[in-house]
Order: C-alpha cells, then sequence, then structure tokens
C-alpha cells in the first residue's frame, strides 16, 4: 500500500504502520497514532522519540484518572494503548545503549502494560521463566477460569519487539480462541536486554527447552498441544528450536526466516563465502568503511545495525553483521523438524523478503505456505496493518493441525518426519545394508517393510488398492524417494479418516488378524512407524535424530495395555532389561524385546 504517513522515510513508515495495526487488539487508536504523526520531523529519531512520549504521557494519564475513578474497561483500555506508545519513543534510540531515554519509556510501557493486564479477566498475569540461573519476563494468559488444560501458544517477538507487544501481534487473538497463552522475552530482546545485559543467541533451543519445562507443570497447558509462534526475527526462532525440541506440536513463523546470513551479506559486493570470511575477520578497515557508507546512504540500514549492535552485544556494525551469520537453519537443521510448520510471507517484506520461501523449501515435516498480499492491505512485515486477517487465517490454520486433532494422529506426523529423517540420513552415506534390531532384518529391508505397511494403512484408510503385499520390493532404486512419498500419503490419509477425535473414535480399520477401532489402530501404527524408525537410527548411530519425547509418551501408552498378545514371532519379544540411566529410545526397544544390533531377537 502507498504510506500514508513519512513517505520518503520507509522505517517511519513502517514503525506507523506497525503501530497503526494495533488498533486491532487494542493497541492504538487511529486519531491518536495520525496526530503524532503529523507533529514528527521525518527521518529526526529524537522528534520521533519526543512525540511518541508527550501521547504516551497523556494517555497514561487519562488512564489513571479512569482507573482511579473506578472505571475499569476505559482504564484498561488507556493503559494498553500508553503501553504501546511508550514502545514506539524508544524505538530508534538504541545507538547509544546509555541514552537515559530508552529504560524511561521502556520500563514505562512495561508498567502500563501491568496494569492493564490486571484488569483484564481473567488477569494476564507476569510470570518469571527460570533460564540459567535468571529469569526471562513474561506473561501466562488464561482464556478462562476454569483450570482446564487447553492447546497452548507459546509466543516471542523478534529482533527488536517485546514481549508485552506480543498481546497485539497474537496473544490477544489466541486467547480469545481458547488457547492458553505464554509470551516471554527471550535474550537480547527487551526485557532481558534491558535490564539484564542478556543478548541474542542463535542456538534459541536453549531458550525454549526451560520455558517449555514451566510451561508443561502449569495445569491450564496440555502438554501433548503446545505450538510455538515466532514473530519477525522469531521466524528464524522459533522453527530453530523446534528443530531439536520435540515437545513442539506445531510451529508458527511470522514470516518464516532461513538464513540471516542472507541479509548481512545482500549488500555487499562479494561472493558469499568472502563476504563470511571478511566479515569474521579480525581487521577489515575496507569493509568497516563500506558498512559505514551503506548506514549513512540508507536510513533503515543504520537503524537496523545500530540496534542489532546492541541486541547483539557487540561494538561495531561488522561484529553484528558477523553475528548474524550464525542464524541460520541450514546443513540439515530445518530438515531436522517433525511438527507441522505455518509459513508465512508478506508480499512485500521490506526485511525478509525470499526467505519464508527458502524456509519453507527446506522442510520435510507436514508444512503450509500462507502468503499474505498487497490487495488485502497484508503485504508488510508480519502483516502489520492487517492483524484481523492475518490471524483469523493463522489460527484457522492451528486449529485445524491441532485442536482438533487427535493427539495419537499428531504423534503419527512426528513419527514420521523423525523417521524420513533418519532415513535421509542413512541415504545420504550409502548404509542400506547395515544390520538393525530387528532380527535378521537390514536396513534396506526394515525400511521396505515399514513403507509397504504405510502404503497398505493408508490404502486401507482410504478404501483403495495399496498395489502390493508386504514382502513386495515397495523401494525400487530411490528409498528416501519412496518413503517420501508413502509418509505423504499416510498423512493424507490419517486427516481424511480421522480429522477429529470423533472421526477417529468412528474408525475401523482392517488389519491382518482383524478390524480395529480407530485409537487402536492409530496406536498400532504410531508404533510400527516410531519402532521401525528406532531400528533405523539405532542402526545408522543417529540417535541424535530420535524424538525421545515421542518415545516416551508411546512407552507410556505401551505400559497401560495388555501386550501380551503382541509379544510373538514377526511383532514383540519378550521386555529386556535397559540401564537405569538409559535414554527413552533405548528403554522403549528393551520393552519391546529389541536391545542391540546382531542380537538373536524375536519380532520385526
Amino acid at each position: 500500500m502507498k504510506p500514508i504517513f513519512f513517505p520518503e522515510h520507509p522505517s517511519f513508515w513502517y514503525e506507523t504502520l506497525r503501530t497503526l495495526g494495533h488498533i486491532a487488539y487494542g493497541g492504538a487508536d487511529f486519531g491518536e497514532v495520525a496526530v503524532t504523526s503529523q507533529r514528527i520531523v521525518p527521518g529526526d529519531y529524537d522528534s520521533w522519540h519526543d512525540q511518541w512520549l508527550a501521547t504516551a504521557g497523556r494517555v497514561a494519564g487519562q488512564a489513571r484518572a479512569s482507573r482511579d475513578g473506578g472505571h475499569r474497561v476505559s482504564a484498561r483500555d488507556g493503559f494498553l494503548r500508553a503501553s504501546n506508545y511508550y514502545r514506539c519513543a524508544e524505538f530508534f534510540l538504541h545507538a547509544d545503549a546509555a541514552d537515559p531515554r530508552i529504560r524511561h519509556a521502556y520500563d514505562a510501557s512495561v508498567a502500563c502494560f501491568r496494569q492493564a493486564a490486571e484488569l483484564f479477566t481473567p488477569a494476564i498475569e507476569p510470570v518469571a521463566l527460570p533460564y540459567e540461573g535468571t529469569t526471562l519476563p513474561g506473561y501466562l494468559y488464561r482464556p478462562d477460569d476454569s483450570g482446564l488444560p487447553r492447546p497452548t501458544v507459546v509466543m516471542f517477538n523478534g529482533f527488536d519487539g517485546t514481549a508485552e507487544e506480543m498481546h497485539f501481534f497474537g496473544a490477544a487473538a489466541a486467547a480469545e480462541r481458547g488457547y492458553t497463552v505464554l509470551a516471554f522475552d527471550g535474550p537480547g530482546q527487551p526485557g532481558t536486554r534491558h535490564h539484564q545485559g542478556l543478548t541474542f543467541r542463535p542456538d534459541w533451543e536453549e531458550v525454549v527447552t526451560p520455558v517449555l519445562d514451566f510451561a508443561m507443570a502449569l495445569p491450564e497447558v496440555d502438554p501433548e498441544r503446545i505450538a510455538l509462534f515466532g514473530a519477525s526475527m522469531g521466524g528464524y526462532l522459533a522453527p530453530r528450536a523446534a528443530a531439536f525440541d520435540r515437545r513442539i506440536a506445531a510451529v508458527v513463523t511470522l514470516d518464516g526466516i532461513f538464513d540471516l546470513g542472507d541479509i548481512s551479506t545482500a549488500t555487499l559486493p562479494l561472493p558469499r563465502t568472502e563476504a563470511e570470511r571478511r566479515l569474521r575477520a579480525e581487521h577489515d578497515p575496507e569493509l568497516d568503511a563500506a558498512l559505514a557508507a551503506a548506514m549513512d546512504a540508507a536510513p533503515s540500514t543504520r537503524w537496523a545495525i545500530e540496534h542489532g549492535m546492541f541486541a547483539m552485544g557487540v561494538d561495531t556494525p561488522r561484529a553484528f553483521c558477523a553475528a548474524y551469520l550464525d542464524y541460520h537453519l541450514r546443513d540439515g537443521v530445518a530438515e531436522r523438524i517433525t511438527c507441522p510448520v505455518l509459513v508465512c510471507s508478506g508480499e512485500d517484506d521490506g526485511f525478509f523478503k525470499g526467505q519464508p520461501e527458502n524456509l519453507f523449501d527446506h522442510l520435510d515435516c507436514e508444512k503450509t505456505f500462507m502468503a499474505f498480499t498487497e490487495e488485502e492491505g497484508a503485504e508488510a512485515h508480519c502483516q502489520s496493518g492487517a492483524q484481523k486477517l492475518a490471524f483469523a487465517r493463522v489460527y484457522d490454520w492451528l486449529d485445524r493441525v491441532m485442536v482438533r486433532r487427535p493427539v495419537v494422529v499428531g504423534a503419527i506426523g512426528r513419527a514420521l518426519a523423525m523417521t524420513g529423517a533418519v532415513v535421509e540420513a542413512i541415504d545420504g552415506v550409502g548404509g542400506w545394508s547395515v544390520p538393525t534390531p530387528c532380527s535378521e532384518w537390514d536396513a534396506r529391508t526394515t525400511l521396505n517393510h515399514l513403507v509397504g505397511g504405510m502404503r497398505i494403512f493408508a490404502a486401507e484408510l482410504t478404501g483403495t488398492d495399496p498395489g502390493g503385499a508386504h514382502h513386495d520390493d515397495w523401494l525400487g532404486t530411490d528409498p528416501s524417494g519412496a518413503y517420501r512419498a508413502a509418509a505423504e500419503a499416510d498423512r493424507l490419509a490419517w486427516g481424511h479418516a480421522a480429522p477429529t477425535d470423533a472421526g477417529l473414535a468412528d474408525a475401523a480399520v482392517r488389519l491382518g488378524f482383524g478390524s480395529v477401532p480407530g485409537p487402536m489402530a492409530a496406536l498400532i501404527h504410531l508404533t510400527e512407524i516410531l519402532v521401525h524408525g528406532l531400528d533405523l537410527a539405532v542402526a545408522a548411530d543417529r540417535s541424535d535424530l530420535i524424538d525421545q519425547h515421542l518415545c516416551e509418551d508411546l512407552l507410556a501408552r505401551m505400559r497401560r495395555v495388555d501386550m501380551d498378545a503382541f509379544r510373538r514371532p514377526g511383532m514383540f519379544g519378550p521386555e529386556t532389561p535397559a540401564p537405569a540411566d538409559a535414554p527413552a529410545h533405548v528403554e522403549l526397544l528393551a520393552f519391546l524385546g529389541r536391545q542391540a544390533v546382531g542380537a538373536d531377537r524375536a519380532g520385526s
């Protein structure tokens, strides 16, 4: 869309659009944004601060008066807007981290948000999340006072946004749809950067894992249905965490990011490898001068680098650009993700154009690409200015993949993705002749049995002809390709036959020993895929690809059923002992009579 304000200053216009977009969930009023923008000197960071600070202070004063007068809703709404306006005020000041105006406006923003949070029903609860000897600031949203476990969205902002802003960027929209929400600031984000000096880190799984530990202990959280939602740079952080923590049931990227090194090298007239070498060099005065010239030529570049130095905790523009090189999902990281992923993309994203497509192309899990267009007024970065439209589409997707889908069907999807990663690893080294824990079967035979079973199962679910029997050659000359095709057919078949718990309960699947109710058939199929995936992972010595949380869950399920009927030749052997400190996959294999490659055990 054409800029309404600041047509010659893209950064000022985008930040104004971002604020206008927050009108949808109470973060602004159009008139307040318009008159403030008209008072700002275009391109002047001090003017931007002064005018937004003045508006924020006036609105906060009105909110306090409403609160003191007993006008709860008016006070809540005023504090929300003031919080967002204070956030705007300090946005462009980070070139000088010691500028006292930054902390003043930031602390006022948090204080106003917390005053608003108290006035919601149920109240939004500030929380402190344990993290490496300190805590991360966050907020817990409960959709009601029932205390019942709900599907949950764990969310965070990106390069420059706050946990408080996530109220307008997805938290309120999720809570009103019945989700429990946990929003937080991680290292490098405002809450931790301003008060604890924590800076960004690329291994975001080390941030998310303790947050999930905290979340899963809450009674309002359904531990089987936790989605991760990342906005802006969070479009890298969320999939990065999901690649390593398999408890995540779904990922939303608003928008998707594959490699931030593409951004930090884009303005350099150098091949990528040469650009990386020079950015990481101890000294490069020529490149330093080139970066300084780029900052002088483009205010948006100037702001991005200055804020990046602040958020990353580095002293020079080149050090910031070098730090960005470590934030990528290359080298098989994206391919490790096993849960469904939604990759959003703005048609005119001024920051990460092309990145959503790159991420989508590298995902091997269930995935959806969601494009937002100029015609919809939703083409900007993070769909700013179109929050109602964007979150309707985002949460409709999340409802489909997480809220209504039976838990066991979601687990089948995770097992398919995990096994797919193992298959790709074996194919990459040509290791199809290695023995497996499945008696007398090498890796190829195991995979052939699995693919045949998946094809037959999918045919039974959809009422079609599988075109073969278990013992046929289903792999041909392309084992990985055969597995990918079978996995896709399997996912589609379960989506067709059991999209809901009621649908699963009504389903029946005819197996070799008779017709089986849908829930039991799904558990049997999950076991088949996961256990043979473990057989392949153990054979290939790739335990790093195993979904340990899924193994824990399946073992717990199987201990609750009568296994005697399944402990027979061709299925599973007697339980064998496992070391007390064994990982979950070893415990599961031992429970099913598998222990070590090459041993003489029953079962396949």
